[in-house]
């Protein structure tokens, strides 16, 4: 974990998948707001003060959340002294400290039993190149209408919507690649796919 002070009023932490792994806290905990997540969250606030002597008691916060990669995420916390009801934009909402939530964009940093489109198999092997395994769970593929089909119980959107289209509709689709696509891999897809599929290519030889 990483903590940076941009400004008397602004700080910013860097949080890992490993750091969350180090609390026992998993990717849902995390994605859902869990009671888990919080404590994490009050304890590098906690650590904040001590570092930088970031108080926050009398202020209200608001709190904006963003990727930093395919492993780590970043908590921008803001203070102010502004009415909790007080709207800042639509992803931003002040509240105060013991009533934070942190809030999430229209587009989430992983979405859970979602099913992506990939228009070809060299579009899936070139996604599966820059995938971070460590946070995508539960993967089955499938073949229907000369399409691949990829279902995950979590995946990050990270870097995924630039190979794969996201299925508005993923329980209509599911039941229709269960009757008629083709399952090509029943489990782990990435890792089955870079060891088959992505090997690195071997150096000539030199004469």
């Amino acid at each position: 974990m990483k903590i940076e002070k941009l400004n008397e009023n602004k700080i910013k932490f860097t949080i890992t998948i490993d750091d969350l792994t180090a609390r026992n806290i998993d990717l849902y905990s995390f994605v859902y707001n869990s009671p888990e997540s919080q404590d994490l969250f009050w304890d590098m606030m906690n650590e904040a003060e001590r570092e930088y002597g970031f108080n926050v008691d009398d202020s209200m916060i608001y709190v904006e959340t963003a990727t930093a990669g395919s492993e780590s995420f970043t908590l921008t916390v803001t203070k102010t002294n502004e009415k909790p009801l007080l709207k800042v934009n639509k992803e931003k909402v002040l509240a105060p400290k013991e009533n934070v939530k942190l809030k999430r964009k229209k587009m989430p940093y992983f979405i859970k039993n979602g099913i992506f489109k990939f228009e070809s198999f060299d579009d899936l092997c070139a996604f599966c190149k820059v995938a971070n395994t460590k946070a995508i769970v539960d993967t089955k593929l499938y073949s229907y209408n000369d399409n691949y089909f990829l279902k995950a119980g979590i995946m990050p959107t990270t870097s995924i919507l630039e190979y794969a289209q996201i299925s508005k509709d993923p329980d209509l689709l599911s039941a229709k690649l269960d009757e008629y696509g083709k399952m090509i891999i029943d489990c782990n897809v990435i890792e089955l796919i870079t060891k088959h599929f992505n090997k690195p290519k071997r150096k000539p030889r030199a004469n």
